[in-house]
Formats: structure tokens, C-alpha cells, sequence
């Protein structure tokens, strides 16, 4: 979190951080939601309209240091919580309401952190400035009742789910031609596999070996790199792969020298033709999220007691 926010003053009135957040007291959300959707991803929303911090949090790609508990402990929030609830007790005060609960935080693990819309958004901004103007749009489009975000809302989870079903059959055909590719090369008397994948993936990332690459895309040094690959990067290995098993079998390559050189020169082949068409090199991809959180959303958008029409295997006639 920025210095200046450790550092701030706890006994802060209401007016004064009116005065320095990026939204006014008229933004104040009260209608509960079920959710909302960013970036194709579902936030949900309790029945007091509270936010859920931990979807803000895989948002904005799980920062180490900026967890829902780590931000409600600073003494900025303390204080912003405190002149939220000052302020709102005081206008419940007039009107004869009930006071809400501002911030419950769940206990154990796999547990969820809610905050009130006002607290949501500047963990939304010090989590990243973006999302917080994201946040803020779309509360502010909720309470409007905008019919246009609810169809934002669909097309952009229907684009999302387009994505994610593209990924994971990219990732899947991979998988299969990789296999595919070292039983070619088994056949042409490889027996050190590390060293022939790893003279592919040379050949396809400018000279990098595996530990350069996952350090280069910030991932852990056990990562499986083709898990956060987007699909122009799984496509470029897919085509790797496919040239390498036929460069083998056709040029009746022998020997793990041999083969090892075949798929370093494939690889370069296919870098040589993404860089001839001005695309991203395969290296300055970004790293996505790990590929099981798009099968979970297709799972759970997929009918989990579809009916069958037809019985999956035929039924015996009965004589």
C-alpha cells in the first residue's frame, strides 16, 4: 500500500475525506444487487448490497500485500469507516432507520470479506486506480437502473466465455501434440525429453530457457507456463508442435542432437513469422490467470442437470 495511506490520520472527519476521495456522498450505494460484473468476471454482493472484497482482490490479479485484511487493518480505513458510520447514523438518525453493517469479515479458510459499496471503492483504488474507476461507474450505472450496462453485462460475459472455451481447447490440442510430438521423437532415439522441449522452447522465445521465461512473466519458478497462456501464445506453440512432428517424420530425423536442433529450428521458424507480421512475441505475452479459473466459469455457465434427449449408450429391445 502507498506510504501515505499508512501514514494517515485516524481522527480524519467525514468532510475532509469527502474532500479528498474521487466520489461524493451522493454515491453512496444502498440498493442490494446480486452481483455486478467487471471485466467479464462476476463481484458478488450480499443482502445488504455489501461488496465482496476477495472478488475485488482475484480481480486485480491477487496481490500479496493488498489481501481484504491487510487493507481493513490500516488506519485509513478505520477512519473512513468510522465517518461512513458517523455520517449514516446521522442521516438514519432523521429518518428513523436502521443502521447496516459496514464491513463483515468471514473467518477461516476460503472465507469472504463484504464492505459497503463506499469502502469497496478505495480498496478498488488502492488495489489498482483503474479498477476503482470501474467500480465506481458501475455501482453509480446500478443505482441508475441503466438498461445499457445490463447489456454490457451480457455481451461481455459472453465474450468472456467465448475466450475462456477458445483457451482451454487451445490448451487441450497442445497438450495432445506435445505428447504427440515426444512419442515422434522417442521414435527417433530421444531419451532426454527435458533437453529436446527445451531446445523448442529456445527456439520459439529468442534463446530463453524455461527458469528465464517464468521469471520474465512474473510466474512462480514451478509454474506449467502454458496454464496462463493466452490463446495467440498457446496457437504459436500449437504450430510448434504440429511443424515439429512433421519435420521429424519428414526429414527422417535420428538421434537426440539431431532432434534437439529440428525443434530449436522450429521454434525459431514460428517466432521468425510472428515477428514478420508485427505481432507480440510469445515471451511479451501476458501471463494470464491459471486456465482452471476459465474451465470453472464454463462449468458453472454449462446446465448442471441438462436433460438427454438420447440415451448415451442404446437400449436393449426387450424380445
Amino acid at each position: 500500500m502507498p506510504a501515505n495511506v499508512l501514514a494517515a490520520d485516524s481522527k480524519l472527519t467525514y468532510d475532509q475525506f469527502a474532500a479528498e476521495l474521487p466520489y461524493t456522498e451522493q454515491d453512496i450505494v444502498t440498493e442490494t444487487q446480486n452481483h455486478m460484473v467487471l471485466r467479464g468476471t462476476p463481484i458478488a454482493t450480499d443482502d445488504n448490497g455489501n461488496v465482496c472484497l476477495n472478488d475485488l482482490w482475484k480481480l486485480a490479479g491477487e496481490p500479496a500485500h493488498g489481501r481484504p485484511t491487510d487493507w481493513h487493518r490500516h488506519k485509513r480505513t478505520e477512519a473512513l469507516e468510522g465517518a461512513l458510520k458517523a455520517k449514516m447514523v446521522e442521516n438514519l438518525h432523521h429518518s428513523g432507520g436502521a443502521c447496516r453493517t459496514f464491513y463483515v469479515a468471514g473467518k477461516g479458510r476460503g472465507s469472504r470479506s463484504y464492505a459497503h459499496p463506499v469502502l469497496a471503492l478505495d480498496y478498488a483504488e488502492l488495489l489498482e486506480p483503474a479498477l476503482g474507476v470501474e467500480v465506481r461507474e458501475t455501482f453509480l450505472r446500478f443505482r441508475a437502473n441503466d438498461v445499457t450496462l445490463a447489456l454490457e453485462i451480457i455481451e461481455g460475459m459472453a465474450e468472456q466465455a467465448e475466450y475462456d472455451d477458445l483457451r482451454v481447447k487451445l490448451r487441450q490440442l497442445v497438450k495432445d501434440h506435445n505428447k504427440m510430438s515426444a512419442g515422434v521423437a522417442k521414435d527417433a532415439g530421444v531419451k532426454n525429453f527435458e533437453a529436446y522441449n527445451g531446445a523448442g522452447l529456445n527456439g520459439l522465445y529468442g534463446g530463453m530457457t524455461k527458469a528465464q521465461l517464468l521469471r520474465h512473466k512474473g510466474l512462480p519458478e514451478d509454474a506449467d507456463r502454458l496454464e496462463h497462456s493466452g490463446h495467440e501464445e498457446l496457437a504459436a506453440n500449437y504450430f510448434k508442435a504440429t511443424q515439429a512432428i512433421a519435420k521429424l517424420k519428414r526429414d527422417n530425423i535420428k538421434g537426440q542432437t539431431a532432434a534437439n536442433d529440428a525443434h530449436r529450428e522450429v521454434g525459431e521458424a514460428v517466432r521468425e513469422t510472428i515477428k514478420g507480421l508485427g505481432g507480440t512475441l510469445p515471451e511479451d505475452e501476458p501471463a494470464l490467470e491459471h486456465i482452471r479459473e476459465a474451465e470453472k466459469r464454463l462449468k458453472k455457465a454449462s446446465p448442471a442437470n441438462e436433460p438427454k434427449i438420447l440415451p448415451s449408450k442404446p437400449r436393449k429391445i426387450p424380445k
